[in-house]
């Protein structure tokens, strides 16, 4: 019991420095530079992350199940394969990544730390969700503080004692460098003896199974942010900038969500379903709870916090924009809780029905974005995100109320 209330304790004061210091990065980034050069940053930053998307291709999803099913093979067996297949991915994926850089979208100054910070966060995504599954929480939060939180600490004291250029560059150096360490830490942390033997069945049924996570995962990216392509292609990157900064604060309520309930339940939920069905209820029941609860106090204490923020800064283009901010917290309130029936569906391999609440929020999303991003340009993205997070809600609780009442 005194161990499970240490490991709590050091998870909480982890993660949550983590959320701290990712709003640091941001206040931080946008205080120091022009918003439009944080528009550029955001445009890297949403690039990363959606490649990172497309090197993993949800194939975790599959090698979760496999590891906690019963008679189930080493966690060596199953993740060495899993590594060989996201090698093959580097190997066809990463060139095309090119591309990027000959539209214009990064400059091509930043190409060899884009493709070093693209793999090392990749590596240390896999890590850190397999320690997860492991119940090895604490490993796993630790490499997630690595990789997003401690750097910036550095970065904050490299920029007041002139160590370091205030500029892009340099939170791209030490963004890379705390990758790195996380990756070189989570290998440790997961130890795998010896190198198995390479199962090509087993990986091609991994792709097959993969794959509707994976087109999910991609659309919701896409969807998380298409707002920011959209108004670097019709307005600039100032308005990038302010609408990146906002949904970087408002998605901190997600982050808290994620850390405090998704992270620590959402294995429970399947163990609960592979015992019984009555087990599976009373842990989704928790869940959900807890969701609604920290939810709520998430959203209260963003309002409460956003305009003393704003005044620090002393950006007007922020100020003008406050009730973008708004409606993207409200939208990121629909999303946690949609994540209620998206496990729920999860955990009784109902993968068709999250694509589906997908690919139609998808289709909603890029069509108010060409709508609404030309005329009303930030509160415009704002707008667009609302509504296809609320319908994402709508229609996953709606799959989810019929397939309950099948069980």
């Amino acid at each position: 019991m005194k161990k499970l209330f240490s490991n709590q304790v050091i998870n909480i004061f982890l993660r949550g420095t983590t959320v701290l210091l990712k709003f640091v990065l941001s206040v931080l980034v946008i205080k120091k530079l022009s918003i439009e050069e944080f528009g550029v940053f955001g445009l890297f930053q949403s690039t990363i992350i959606i490649s990172t998307f497309i090197l993993g291709f949800d194939f975790y999803n599959f090698t979760s199940r496999e590891i906690l099913k019963e008679n189930a093979k080493t966690v060596g067996y199953y993740f060495t394969n899993q590594l060989a297949f996201h090698l093959v991915v580097y190997i066809l994926i990463i060139p095309l990544t090119y591309f990027v850089f000959i539209s214009g979208i990064i400059h091509s100054n930043y190409l060899w730390l884009f493709v070093l910070i693209l793999i090392s966060e990749h590596l240390s995504q896999e890590l850190y969700r397999l320690l997860i599954i492991l119940n090895k929480s604490v490993a796993a939060t630790t490499l997630l503080f690595l990789r997003s939180g401690i750097w910036v600490l550095f970065l904050y004291f490299f920029w007041t004692q002139s160590i370091l250029a205030v500029n892009i560059h340099s939170i791209l150096l030490l963004w890379l460098l705390g990758a790195i360490s996380s990756v070189l830490l989570g290998f440790k942390f997961v130890n795998l003896n010896r190198i198995n033997k390479i199962n090509f069945k087993w990986i091609i049924y991994g792709i097959k199974v993969s794959l509707p996570f994976f087109i999910g995962t991609i659309l919701y990216k896409i969807i998380e942010f298409s707002g920011r392509y959209f108004l670097s292609f019709y307005h600039s990157e100032t308005e990038v900038g302010v609408y990146t900064f906002f949904t970087s604060i408002s998605n901190i309520l997600f982050v808290f969500v994620q850390t405090i309930v998704i992270i620590e339940l959402y294995p429970k939920l399947i163990k609960a379903k592979n015992t019984s069905q009555d087990e599976f209820f009373i842990t989704l029941k928790i869940f959900k709870k807890q969701i609604i609860q920290y939810s709520i106090i998430g959203i209260v204490l963003s309002i409460i916090c956003i305009y003393p923020l704003l005044w620090f800064l002393d950006k007007t283009a922020l100020f003008e924009s406050v009730l973008s901010y708004l409606l993207l917290l409200v939208s990121t309130l629909f999303f946690c809780f949609s994540f209620i029936s998206h496990y729920a569906l999860y955990v009784n391999k109902k993968d068709l029905d999250i694509l589906k609440a997908t690919i139609i929020s998808f289709v909603f999303n890029i069509s108010l974005s060409f709508v609404l991003i030309p005329r009303f340009a930030v509160l415009g993205a704002a707008l667009a995100q609302l509504s296809t997070f609320a319908i994402m809600f709508i229609v996953k609780s709606t799959y989810w109320k019929k397939q309950k009442l099948k069980l």
